[in-house]
């Protein structure tokens, strides 16, 4: 479970209040230890994530590509949107 920006707020809120990590920590709805990692650095949970710099997986449209863009240039009408299931 990720610990979103409002918990970690809630945590340094609580910590304020009654300086205990672990009452804080319950508080917020996380682990202590997870707590105590968020009350250490002094930051959010997203501002401490990194931005990923790997492909999760190979570009389907590597080989069409330059179709794909000149099909676009012929007909800037086009744009995306849901296909219809049923």
């Amino acid at each position: 479970m990720t610990v979103t920006d409002v918990q970690a707020r809630k945590l340094m809120e609580e910590h304020t209040k009654h300086g205990r990590v672990s009452v804080a920590a319950m508080r917020a709805g996380m682990d202590r230890k997870t707590a105590r990692r968020y009350l250490g650095s002094g930051k959010l949970p997203s501002q401490m994530r990194s931005p990923r710099t790997w492909r999760t997986r190979e570009d389907p449209f590597v080989d069409d590509w330059a179709e794909v863009e000149a099909l676009l240039a012929e007909t800037p009408g086009w744009r995306a949107r849901r296909s219809s299931s049923s």
